[in-house]
């Protein structure tokens, strides 16, 4: 049972975890593909920096683009991908299996609870593990490709950190789950804490004054020493792996003494309502009315951990990019001169000198879209492909409710999770603008921002088509990200030729970045065929999933 439990573990897990390495080798490649044969000039670029805002990204100093793009892979990248499937295992292991009601089919085998809680603890413990060496091995070997001399840097040693920094908000999340049997205060409660150290240990060391405090946050224990250019530091990863026990010894209590639920999460609760008058009263109206919003609020929520991680990490490096501007703004007229067609071209040749120019390059360019995608992509796959997989599509479409409403209700789901994400960046542009006094227009911003959400809708809208139309997760993501990944390109490299330039409006990409909206505002036009371009996919796969059989 306890080999089952976490081969079992292994395998819901794997995809995740492939998933979220591809995604940082690929930006690694992005990256250092976008930057070749610019070496000084983003010597000199990030040499103006004040060295608060190197720590930001674990560095000292930062002396080509392989410097650059190594940095923000072991010390942003990888561990906010790494830490995010941590702490979804680590809710996952016991209060995840308690709201389910499947805890009790794992506890009724010949195991004690200690060992299924460690079979779940070691899944997690080796998952991240081997993801964060093959994303170290992946952007080590990409930087090679490149040309890059990463002697001097210790690759080995910030995956290592990775890894600590990881294990310990899975370990959190797997404490507060077994001593509160919710998992979604598990995963919040973690995310919280990880996104406060993460600004905590990037901005106390800013203000002298509060510089030391920074000690109490475990973020500080993961990069504050440089590990990527200075090596391991084994007292930091001795505090790591001190609390990383403190946190597995303290879930093994939890589970051993408290009263778990091995039962349906709300059977119980429903039979007592049924019992009182004014209960009954209550469900006999709600099952005489389905409320539309149901499902959506639900789906919605299922994703919040990916989603709160998203946004915060979009909202803090928009926020950072406009103070960082004033730092670097003399810098930025040669530099853009430097940039060679082929980048212009990914980055919709703005004036990178200004203002706008630099908002654009740094969040809207590639990590908007990057961002907005990969999350659309990953709740559309799950949003049908994932309830056949969870064998609970049966219980959905034994209610009266229509396939063509749960659709359309998964829709609306993964919209709402989008535009959080496009609040997230608006308001981090708004007030990195206001803090850099960069004047950006605040119509500009949200209308930028608006494209990238329909640009999201719509990638998350063909993964929820292929989803219906195939039932099978993984060939939903793996589709949508390639085919965001052709359109992404076919925008960049089509423009540069003239001659077949107005290919370039077969991708959805040129209707995002067209006419640099950041710069000279919204096209309503673009909006508009994006937003008809998410409603015809939307659209098409009523029919898909209407006419399949469906596995219950």
């Amino acid at each position: 049972m306890l080999a089952n439990v976490f081969t079992k573990s292994l395998r819901d897990r794997q995809v995740a975890t492939l998933v979220g390495v591809i995604g940082v080798v690929s930006v690694a490649f992005l990256g250092l593909w976008a930057y070749a044969d610019l070496d000084d000039q983003i010597a000199e670029l990030y040499g103006g920096l004040p060295e608060g805002f190197l720590a930001l990204i674990g560095l000292e100093v930062i002396t080509d683009a392989g410097t650059l793009i190594l940095g923000e892979i072991a010390n942003l990248m990888a561990p906010m991908v790494l830490a995010g499937l941590a702490i979804s295992m680590g809710a996952a292991a016991v209060a995840g299996e308690e709201r389910r009601g499947t805890l009790g089919i794992l506890l009724g085998n010949p195991k004690s609870r200690v060992s299924v809680l460690t079979s779940k603890a070691a899944a997690m413990i080796v998952l991240v593990t081997i993801g964060a060496a093959l994303a170290g091995i992946g952007s080590g070997l990409t930087a090679a490709a490149f040309g890059t001399d990463s002697s001097d840097m210790h690759l080995p040693a910030a995956m290592l950190h990775v890894t600590a920094i990881a294990l310990f908000f899975g370990f959190l999340a797997l404490f507060l789950g077994t001593w509160t049997g919710n998992s979604s205060v598990a995963s919040g409660v973690s995310v919280g804490v990880l996104l406060i150290s993460f600004l905590a240990a990037g901005l106390l060391p800013l203000i002298e004054s509060l510089s030391n405090l920074t000690r109490i946050f475990p973020w500080y224990y993961f990069n504050s020493s440089g590990p990527l250019q200075n090596g391991i530091d084994w007292g930091h990863l001795a505090v790591l792996i001190v609390a990383i026990a403190v946190l597995g010894a303290g879930a093994v209590v939890g589970v051993r003494r408290r009263d778990l639920k091995v039962g349906s999460p709300s059977g119980e609760f429903v039979n007592r309502m049924r019992e009182h008058p004014i209960g009954k009263k209550i469900l006999t109206r709600l099952a005489g009315k389905t409320n539309v919003s149901s499902i959506a609020l639900k789906s919605s929520t299922d994703h919040r951990t990916l989603t709160t991680i998203a946004a915060m990490v979009m909202l803090y490096t928009a926020l950072m990019v406009g103070p960082m501007y004033n730092a670097v703004s003399d810098v930025l007229v040669e530099f853009s001169k430097a940039i060679p067609d082929g980048l212009k071209a990914m980055i919709g040749f703005v004036d990178m000198a200004s203002p706008e120019g630099w908002y654009t390059v740094e969040v809207f360019s590639i990590m908007l879209p990057a961002t907005f995608i990969a999350v659309s992509a990953a709740v559309g796959a799950r949003a049908l492909a994932g309830e056949e997989e969870n064998r609970t599509m049966d219980l959905l479409l034994a209610n009266p409710v229509k396939r063509s409403r749960i659709v359309v209700e998964k829709a609306m789901a993964l919209t709402i999770i989008v535009v959080a994400l496009g609040v997230a960046t608006g308001v981090g542009t708004w007030l990195g603008s206001l803090l850099g006094g960069l004047d950006i227009s605040v119509a500009r911003i949200a209308g930028a921002t608006l494209l990238g959400v329909l640009l999201g809708v719509f990638f998350g809208f063909v993964a929820l088509a292929v989803s219906g139309a195939t039932g099978n997760r993984r060939t939903a993501i793996l589709a949508t990200a390639a085919a965001g990944f052709v359109a992404y390109f076919a925008n960049a490299f089509i423009p540069v030729n003239e001659s077949i330039a107005g290919w370039a409006r077969l991708s959805p990409f040129f209707y995002y970045a067209d006419g640099d909206p950041l710069a000279n505002g919204i096209n309503w036009t673009n909006a508009a065929v994006l937003a008809a371009l998410s409603l015809a996919v939307l659209a098409a796969t009523l029919p898909l999933f209407q006419r399949r059989d469906i596995r219950n």
